[in-house]
């Protein structure tokens, strides 16, 4: 109920939104759950039907996380792959988890595809709690 949710992926502007996110959850006394999504058409299942590229992905993904994990400067600080639309498994995750906030950055609420779409555009559409669009543009 106290979970303050960040979406990232592999890119800079992501990294500045999960240090956004950790200052905030640090000052709200609020853990970080940190999140990268990987679309998929075939679902990760445990046994015999598990899809080997799914597994190597989602092991690299982990591997992303723990190593994001520890660059944050806030110390109760979890994490999870989610698979599927990167919007939805958000709003999902903070559904699941009764989040108090989904953090996104906002590299892509500019210029065409403010108009277009984005992750944050769909993930303000669609959360249950509240939403912070970080700036991470710009070096911020």
């Amino acid at each position: 109920m106290n979970d303050i949710i960040v979406g990232v992926d592999q890119t800079a502007t992501a990294h500045r939104a999960a240090h956004a996110a950790a200052a905030l959850a640090s000052n709200c006394a609020a853990n970080l759950h940190i999140m990268t999504c990987i679309r998929s058409d075939a679902s990760y299942e445990a046994g015999a039907n598990r899809d080997p590229r799914n597994i190597d992905s989602i092991s690299e993904a982990e591997t992303f996380l723990r190593r994001l994990k520890e660059q944050l400067p806030h110390d109760q600080v979890t994490f999870t792959v989610g698979l599927g639309d990167p919007a939805t498994t958000m709003c999902d995750e903070a559904t699941r988890l009764q989040a108090r906030m989904i953090v996104v950055g906002n590299r892509r609420v500019q210029g065409a595809s403010r108009v277009l779409g984005s992750i944050a555009a769909d993930v303000t559409k669609r959360a249950d709690c509240d939403v912070l669009i970080a700036n991470t543009t710009n070096g911020h």
